[in-house]
């Protein structure tokens, strides 16, 4: 061979021609058969089963839980109880005056003494006590104690409600839900809530009547001390009137001008006397005031107590809630890994029908390759990656022999 710019060595191939032998070609033709079925008649299968594990219903019910959780109805009484109390509190802060004292205005140069024998001693002013009865129970009674007993009355009740569930359990460990025995802890439970709300309602009233009673004493106690002051001051007039009288008679009419004078200063003590007294009575009555808002105050603070206490209960049960819902979708949650894991299960039993008569094929075709074949030389083939890998190089040989 001769080349334009050079020459090159000649090349030595090598050819190695591999046969199927006779006793095994009727083999190779029924898997070369076998593989054009498959391959051009038969049709693309879709899965019809189901893949994907959907949400069940424990994890539904978790997810609207979620969704409807929001600020409990404790939480909205809290806060209307706090704003109520507040206004309240504003309201006595700016309605509340102190009593102003009105001195009694007493002239003590134009006071005239009248002549001695118009004064007479008289008896004693009558003083007289009011009984504590229903009325001044009612008057005097605090404007809080019906919401604070309801309040409690209230809370005893949610603590009852919290409890039948633990008496139903108990029912049934007992020998059965409905039976006699959840009965005897039911009634035994009412019983217990009628006892506790009738014992909230006599203490409340029984504390509102002594808080009542205290008031009305110390009212009634200011008022009988004035009372006694003002007669006392009339006994004291009315004796210096008599002195006054007794020593114009004993002196007579030579001292006329000194009784007058005598009894002008009796006219001046007593109206001092009895100003000093007016004052003392005005002053229990302002002390009376301030304890009767003291006691508005006290009321103000434990309902801003009870508020509080509803505003953490709100928060606990929300927080319940909370985990609840959060429980329910782990459960479900693994509830559909399990079922996601059985759909994978037979999604890759489908796949291996699908894939059997293709496995069935390759085998045929190893076994037919692996044969020692005849002619001058003999190879041994090991197993093909695939089935169809393995019928293409089955189809390759069938093809050369035919050739030959």
């Amino acid at each position: 061979m001769c080349g334009g710019g050079g020459s090159s060595a000649p090349t030595e191939q090598k050819v190695t021609q591999i046969t199927i032998p006779p006793e095994l070609m009727p083999y190779a033709k029924k898997t070369l058969g076998t593989a054009e079925d498959l391959a051009y008649n038969q049709p693309y299968q879709t899965y019809g089963g189901q893949r994907l594990a959907g949400l069940n219903p424990l994890q539904q019910q978790g997810i609207s839980n979620t969704a409807a959780l929001g600020p409990t109805s404790q939480i909205g009484q809290a806060s209307g109880i706090a704003g109520l109390v507040g206004q309240q509190a504003g309201q006595m802060g700016s309605s509340y005056q102190p009593m102003q004292y009105q001195p009694t205005n007493v002239s003590y140069m134009g006071t005239q003494a009248p002549q001695l024998q118009q004064y007479q001693m008289g008896g004693p002013q009558q003083v007289g006590a009011e009984r504590f009865g229903t009325q001044a129970m009612q008057d005097y009674m605090s404007p809080y104690m019906s919401g604070v007993v309801e309040q409690q009355k209230r809370g005893a009740m949610q603590d009852y409600a919290r409890q039948m569930p633990g008496l139903q359990a108990q029912g049934i460990r007992a020998g059965g839900r409905g039976g006699t025995r959840e009965a005897l802890l039911q009634a035994e439970a009412q019983r217990n809530l009628q006892g506790q709300l009738q014992g909230i309602e006599a203490t409340g009233r029984q504390q509102a009547f002594q808080q009542a009673g205290q008031q009305f004493g110390a009212d009634r106690a200011a008022q009988m001390q004035a009372a006694m002051a003002n007669q006392q001051a009339g006994l004291t007039s009315e004796q210096a009137n008599l002195q006054a009288l007794l020593g114009t008679q004993q002196l007579g009419a030579n001292q006329s001008l000194q009784s007058q004078q005598l009894n002008q200063a009796a006219q001046l003590q007593a109206q001092q006397q009895a100003l000093g007294q007016n004052q003392a009575a005005q002053q229990a009555v302002e002390q009376s005031r301030q304890f009767g808002a003291g006691l508005g105050m006290q009321g103000l603070q434990q309902q801003l107590a009870a508020a509080g206490t509803l505003g953490q209960l709100g928060q606990t049960q929300f927080n319940q809630q909370q985990m609840a819902s959060q429980a329910q979708q782990q459960s479900g949650a693994q509830m559909q890994q399990l079922e996601q894991q059985r759909l994978q299960m037979s999604y890759e039993d489908f796949l291996n029908r699908q894939r059997y008569p293709y496995q069935q094929l390759g085998f045929m075709s190893d076994l037919i390759r692996g044969t020692p074949t005849g002619g001058g030389v003999q190879s041994l083939y090991g197993a093909q990656t695939s089935p169809l890998g393995a019928v293409a190089g089955l189809g390759g040989l069938y093809m050369a022999n035919k050739g030959g």
